[in-house]
């Protein structure tokens, strides 16, 4: 019987063609923005850190119901700025809700989504559609890949493209994804988190992600095994690689995720490849048929929760 492994590693041969086609069909619409706040849950989340990594500085990072409940919203709104809605599927009820309140306290929303007949697309003055929002055996896999460059394509930001799983980053080794806490800055934070959140997913695993400068305060002695990712520029990698050697130094099992390449759009794709190769590699050592989450006996009302 095909495992979840075979099931990723399907989606990642087709990863290329998929992020090539998703950047043909996205404008630069957010390019002269000076003002956006980027949201999503789960996966959308880590691509709501990779559009603020992407932005500039001219990009907000939010939790839907943070921005929400803070008021943020409806002051961002007020002042004309963007929204950039995150949802695969189109349902998360707080993502519907965050683009529902910024679009009627006057801002404009962007809603990127799979589906452009839900409930997202619905709330959004303009939907940019993903060529592709399946799961790899229940799994979100390609369709981050396909995410991140519809996001950066927002941005103006060029993708050179997805590698090939034997060409991505780290994936010579791949122990550091079993590390305990997974750490980075920026676009790197957004990798670390994606590999938390596919751990979750999988093995139903109580690892954790902190942004690098959380991290080597007081978390860092909570741990022993460690896995930082590499930004793809400075100051943020200098940092990165400073807590690097300090956390060997102090006699800290730390593994290092090298960057793919030297722009942020292109180390973004490349460290969720990476995620996903030895992702599949570990279920296949594992035996790995489907996600743990799959199997959690309050599987009906956590989805309730999230999608009503």
């Amino acid at each position: 019987m095909p495992g979840l492994g075979d099931a990723i590693r399907a989606e990642l041969l087709e990863a290329p063609r998929l992020v090539r086609e998703q950047l043909g069909l996205v404008e630069p619409l957010l390019v002269g923005s000076s003002c956006v706040a980027a949201t999503g849950a789960g996966d959308s989340y880590a691509a709501a850190l990779a559009a603020a990594a992407l932005g500039g500085g001219r990009v907000e990072a939010w939790d839907p119901v943070e921005l929400v409940s803070s008021g943020r919203a409806r002051w961002l709104a007020s002042r004309g700025c963007w929204l950039l809605a995150l949802s695969v599927g189109g349902r998360s009820l707080s993502v519907v809700e965050a683009a529902r309140v910024f679009r009627s306290s006057g801002g404009r929303v962007v809603g990127v989504t799979a589906d452009p007949g839900s409930p997202l697309a619905r709330e959004a003055d303009v939907v940019v559609e993903l060529v592709y929002g399946g799961l790899a055996g229940g799994v979100g896999a390609a369709r981050h890949l396909v995410m991140l460059a519809a996001v950066a394509g927002l941005l103006g930001e060029r993708v050179p493209g997805a590698p090939l799983p034997s060409e991505a980053p780290g994936v010579a080794d791949c122990t550091w994804l079993r590390s305990e806490v997974h750490s980075g800055c920026l676009d790197s934070s957004a990798s670390a988190l994606y590999a938390v959140l596919k751990l979750y997913e999988v093995y139903g695993s109580s690892v954790r992600f902190y942004p690098v400068e959380q991290l080597v305060h007081a978390p860092v002695y909570s741990a022993s095994v460690f896995t930082l990712y590499e930004p793809a520029t400075e100051p943020c990698r200098a940092r990165v690689l400073e807590a690097y050697g300090a956390m060997r130094e102090a006699g800290l099992r730390v593994s290092l995720v090298p960057r793919g390449g030297d722009t942020v759009a292109g180390n973004l794709v490349a460290q969720a490849v990476s995620v996903l190769t030895c992702l599949a590699e570990a279920a296949d050592m594992d035996g790995v048929v489907e996600p743990a989450y799959r199997r959690h006996r309050g599987l009906g009302v956590l989805t309730r929760l999230i999608y009503g």
